[in-house]
């Protein structure tokens, strides 16, 4: 009982001093507003599928029509950022004329808005291509994501593909294509063609007019073809298109309202007798050059046989010398080896005859001796020697 009256006594002080706490609200969920253009009503543009589509800002000034609207309910005192990805850009204010003004070249892909005392941050979304983009919307971990494209303006001006060349007889190509002052492409654009030096070949009449076809077209968006057929003779074939564009913006790109090309005319029977004419000269100069290097080819064989001939001639006559050479070698040397054998013949044969003589002389001096012994043997009766 005493615990309670204490906790009522203290809830009392409190109340009498102004300090009783409450927990703290929790933040609210954004909302956001979505408003395409003029469009009177919102819009719900949260899915790619389905984008807002907004005019692109032709006249370089971004206007309500030219935007989408966001503006998104937060608790006050926060900070809203928006974000925006492809072509999209944001701007905080519209174009003022009396004020600031806003033009087609201004705002950012990234803005963020502090609400202060308020409750709102209201941000506006443009484009200058028919590419889609997206604007993501954050505020305290809430996200909101809005999809957009922009749309064509009106025609800024006309340009023209043609053939470099086109033959006689057959049919020529010409693709006009328009686009508005930022580029994109526009269908549905009146264009007037005149052709001089060939006939249309739909019409057969020199004019025609073409319009500018949808996305879906074998040509594609914002394109227009025109067919020319091209004389059996003649030089060239001139195309001139012209068509209504925009009035010049300034600041912008110059509109123009008229394009041309000159097409020359190729006589496909004269370019055959040429380039027969033609082939016929190189294959002319081909076999000259194709005998030149044969005439060739079998000289450098010829003097490379004659060489081959001559240098075995030389090597045969080498060997011929070195041969004779050796045998006058061997013939002098078998003359001084027979002289050598002679001198030593005679001079054996002198020795023999030599040692014959002295044989001789040593015999008869012998045999006087045995004489001479053997008489003195008999006179004192020795026994003689035979």
């Amino acid at each position: 009982m005493k615990l309670v009256r204490k906790i009522a006594m203290a809830c009392s002080l409190a109340l009498a001093f102004g300090v009783v706490t409450t927990a703290p609200a929790k933040a609210a969920d954004m909302t956001l507003s979505v408003k395409v253009g003029a469009a009177a009503a919102g819009s719900n543009a949260t899915t790619a599928a389905a984008p807002a589509a907004v005019t692109v800002p032709a006249d370089n000034t971004v206007d309500e029509a030219d935007v989408v609207r966001l503006v998104a309910t937060v608790d006050t005192g926060t900070v809203v950022t928006f974000t925006a990805t492809g072509a999209i850009k944001l701007v905080a204010a519209l174009d003022n004329p009396a004020g600031a003004r806003v033009r087609a070249a201004d705002g950012v892909q990234a803005l963020a808005v502090a609400t202060g005392t308020g409750t709102t941050a209201t941000v506006y979304a443009f484009t200058t291509t028919t590419a889609a983009g997206t604007v993501t919307v954050s505020n305290l971990g809430v996200t909101n994501t809005i999809y957009l494209k922009g749309t064509a303006g009106a025609a800024n001006a006309i340009s023209l593909v043609s053939p470099s060349a086109a033959a006689v007889g057959t049919i020529a190509k010409y693709v006009v294509s328009a686009v508005d002052v930022f580029g994109n492409k526009v269908s549905g654009l009146a264009v007037n063609a005149t052709v001089a030096g060939a006939a249309v070949a739909a019409t057969g009449t020199n004019t025609a007019t073409l319009t500018t076809a949808v996305e879906t077209a074998t040509v594609g968006l914002g394109n227009a073809e025109l067919a020319v057929l091209a004389p059996a003779a003649g030089s060239s074939i001139t195309v001139v298109m012209t068509a209504t564009v925009a009035n010049a913006v300034l600041g912008l790109a110059a509109p123009v309202s008229t394009v041309a090309a000159l097409t020359p005319l190729n006589d496909l029977a004269a370019q055959l007798a040429t380039a027969n004419a033609a082939l016929a000269a190189e294959k002319a100069a081909h076999d000259a050059t194709k005998k030149a290097m044969a005439d060739a080819d079998a000289k450098a064989k010829a003097d490379a046989l004659a060489a081959k001939a001559s240098a075995d001639a030389d090597k045969a006559k080498a060997v011929a010398d070195a041969i004779a050479a050796e045998s006058v070698k061997a013939v002098a040397a078998a003359d001084v080896a027979a002289k050598a054998m002679a001198d030593a013949k005679a001079s054996f044969d002198k020795a023999i005859a030599d040692m014959t003589a002295a044989k001789t002389a040593a015999d008869k001096a012998l045999a006087k001796l045995k004489a001479r012994y053997n008489v003195k043997a008999a006179k004192f009766k020795f026994a003689p020697v035979k």
